[in-house]
């Protein structure tokens, strides 16, 4: 179980051959100011970063740690994993609770993929999510998108039931990591326009999907018209969008925002995120990687609160006829009708009593 109180430790995953992800640790922590928000661990090369500490001429000041467990809570832990699969190492580090989230740079499916089956030592709320793909929600101030399938000829990738599983897990997401309570969800079409055609994938295949969803009480919309969606400002309207391409969901999240924010691994038990915005070398910026670590200990944060109340849920304050054979629902004593005695007489003559009445009704019939 998670404490509020405590500074998480996040686990940085460098891809040890990426000198630019290494550049990134040390342009970033310069300022030890951040160290007072959360522990970072960076799992890397030792030998790229003091290539790159040596060609910027920047000084390092990390504390270099075996594992998660020796990682000091106020200092720079580098853990050197050259030569080793970085992946399986932070997975076992994370199944011994020894870390919080994760921050992938650059984010990469592979990694991705290999985290989700992680299991959370002593989950608030049990889910059956072990066999679930990560879904990538990218995230900005006024746009979360994501998106059914990977590749744009992958049409048959798109169903009614994949639709549906997609949406449920951004639904999901939007409430537990992004503090949405009631979350609107926009469904896009596949093709630009949506032609009144009974054969159309828009009226065939995602239309069925919105009517299940909103049937089972999840506010969806749609399927709305690609081409027109976002020039008009439709999005706004909404807290997320479902396209049905990753294409088709890149593409406003580079124009309209220049990529600035962060992807988010939806739907699985780790928390992974990543800076999204890039320069032009294809790279992550400081600020991108700054605002990836400060989204990662937020949603730490929302998923605690989220938690909470179903770690010691109220008891039930009657009991049912099915669970325990009781007749009476209530045990509160309902209140006299005006006539009747309100002090209880004893047993024996409430007994007498009632026979009494009854042989009375009787002589008189």
């Amino acid at each position: 179980m998670i404490e509020l109180n405590k500074k998480i430790r996040i686990a940085i995953v460098l891809d040890e051959n990426n000198a630019h992800a290494h550049d990134l640790i040390l342009e970033t922590f310069l300022e030890p100011e951040i160290l007072d928000m959360f522990t970072p661990v960076v799992y890397g090369s030792l030998h790229m970063l003091k290539q790159e500490s040596s060609r910027l001429q920047i000084r390092y000041n990390a504390l270099i740690v075996g594992n998660a467990s020796q990682a000091d809570p106020d200092a720079l832990n580098f853990v050197d994993v050259s030569g080793r699969n970085v992946v399986e190492v932070v997975k076992r580090e994370f199944e011994a609770d020894l870390l919080d989230a994760f921050v992938v740079v650059p984010m990469s499916r592979e990694v991705v993929n290999q985290l989700r089956n992680a299991v959370i030592p002593n989950p608030v709320i049990k889910r059956e999510i072990s066999d679930m793909k990560a879904v990538p929600l990218m995230c900005t101030n006024q746009l979360h998108v994501a998106y059914v399938v990977t590749d744009n000829n992958d049409v048959a990738g798109i169903t009614t039931d994949s639709i549906e599983a997609k949406a449920r897990v951004l639904h999901s997401t939007l409430r537990r990591d992004l503090r949405q309570d009631n979350p609107r969800v926009a469904i896009l079409s596949l093709n630009p326009e949506i032609m009144p055609d009974e054969k159309s994938i828009e009226l065939q295949v995602i239309a069925p999907a919105v009517s299940k969803l909103v049937n089972t009480g999840i506010p969806v919309f749609g399927p709305y018209a690609y081409a027109e969606f976002f020039e008009s400002g439709k999005h706004l309207d909404f807290d997320a969008v479902l396209t049905m391409t990753r294409e088709q969901a890149q593409a406003p999240f580079l124009s309209m925002y220049e990529g600035n924010g962060i992807a988010l691994a939806a739907g699985i038990a780790p928390l992974v995120i990543s800076p999204v915005k890039i320069d032009g070398d294809n790279n992550a910026t400081v600020d991108s990687f700054r605002d990836a670590l400060y989204t990662t200990i937020d949603v730490y944060r929302s998923r605690f609160f989220f938690d909470l109340p179903y770690k010691s849920p109220l008891p039930k304050m009657y009991h049912e006829r099915r669970e325990d054979g009781e007749k009476v629902r209530f045990a509160v004593k309902k209140r006299p009708e005006d006539g009747e005695q309100k002090e209880s007489a004893p047993k024996g003559e409430a007994a007498e009593s009632n026979s009494g009445s009854e042989k009375k009704e009787v002589s008189n019939s």
